[in-house]
């Protein structure tokens, strides 16, 4: 087999004992535990310390690069685990790795720090064939546009990335990133995969048009500043019938339920932004980029839609995998679903293990942004940060 998968969990309160738990977990599914490529590490925010990464180093007993980031709750075969580490052991016999980070660094600009971080992910796999990378970062940083489309105009406009923002307890405060035996605040880790590897992505999010279509005619980064000509509020002063200071009280619920949708050229899905604030000013800032000329709408849905959407990104997981059994699965979902879904939330992971096969194991975390093609089938979609999405990695046999 050119492919193994091992996937430890613990959930003890100490983090030196909840580190060798879940690494020794790991080795002892391994035949040769020297020989995993990669170690994947999500944990939820009490556990993030370089301790943390210390004991899993020396329980592993290995060199091999280690990447993950905080999470508000861990995903997991058996469910939704709210408190503890989880570690997957990656054994690729026909595969190259190459990680990289970016450190916290105000002073340098996203967009070329993250062609730095590209160029030196590609220059260790020269000749190989790259098929994907992995990427985990701050969730709450308002960049992550710029990092995404420094790391594309490097490794291809079409090149498929697959990761999540970094998430905290919803307190919206700090997150964590890990790389190796580090731990960051506000930076970047990727791992770029490249030889022979199957795999297959599906993305969705379920939240479908509510009204006209509009346009974004003016705009600056993930500030939209007019929409069809008026103050960009006015789209839900309007349809709520509330002024802004009304509508700032019901900011949480109405960014969850009620996202703007953005309609992009060539894609068929639209692109989610959550509302980060209505501003005094009649402008709307959002977690991600919103083109000007963009048309938009805003969107609704329900536990109902967000569950079919998860049924669909494994349908499309399986598609990719030209129906080949999946070994493994990286799910990564929007800490917004998990509100939304409620005490339903675990259905999600239920269907997709119908979908996938309850054998095949699952390992991810709920995160603050998602990134994925936004048309996964063949990859022929352009990555891009979205919001309120369930993105899944499956990773099959050759």
């Amino acid at each position: 087999m050119s492919f193994k998968i091992a996937i430890g969990l613990s959930t003890r309160k100490a983090i030196p004992e909840a580190a060798q738990e879940a690494a020794l977990k790991c080795v002892s599914q391994l035949p040769a535990p020297g020989d995993a490529s990669l170690a994947l590490v999500f944990s939820t925010p009490d556990f993030a310390s370089a301790g943390l990464l210390k004991s899993i180093r020396q329980a592993l007993k290995s060199n091999i690069p280690i990447i993950g980031c905080s999470a508000v709750n861990l995903i997991t075969s058996e469910g939704i685990q709210k408190e503890g580490v989880i570690i997957a052991l990656l054994s690729l016999a026909n595969t190259k790795i190459s990680c990289g980070l970016i450190e916290t660094d105000k002073n340098k600009d996203p967009l070329s720090g993250a062609q730095e971080l590209g160029t030196g992910l590609a220059s260790h796999l020269k000749g190989q064939r790259r098929q994907f990378c992995l990427l985990f970062n701050d969730g709450l940083s308002e960049n992550t546009s710029g990092l995404i489309k420094g790391l594309q105009s490097v490794l291809g406009v079409s090149f498929p990335f697959i990761g999540g923002g970094s998430s905290d307890n919803l307190k919206f405060r700090q997150t964590y990133q890990y790389y190796d035996q580090r731990v960051l605040t506000k930076g970047t880790v990727c791992a770029l995969l490249a030889g022979k590897l199957n795999f297959g992505l599906g993305i969705k999010h379920g939240w479908r048009p509510l009204g006209n279509a509009r346009v974004i005619t003016e705009s600056s980064g993930n500030i939209i500043k007019k929409i069809d000509g008026q103050n960009a509020c006015y789209l839900y002063e309007d349809y709520f019938a509330k002024t802004i200071k009304e509508l700032k009280k019901e900011l949480p619920r109405i960014s969850i339920l009620y996202p703007i949708g953005v309609h992009l050229k060539g894609e068929s899905e639209y692109l989610l932004r959550n509302i980060i604030s209505l501003n005094d000013d009649g402008s709307i800032t959002t977690q991600g980029d919103v083109p000007q000329g963009s048309s938009i709408r805003l969107m609704i849905a329900t536990k109902e839609s967000c569950l079919e959407a998860a049924r669909q990104a494994a349908l499309q997981v399986q598609v990719n995998l030209r129906d080949k059994k999946a070994e493994f699965a990286l799910v990564i979902s929007s800490a917004s679903r998990a509100y939304l879904l409620g005490r339903q939330a675990h259905s999600e992971i239920k269907i997709i293990r119908e979908i996938l096969g309850r054998e095949t194991p699952l390992f991810g975390f709920y995160s603050y942004g998602e990134y994925a093609p936004l048309g996964s089938i063949n990859y022929y979609g352009q990555t891009y940060l979205h919001n309120q999405t369930i993105a899944i990695l499956g990773i099959a046999q050759e």
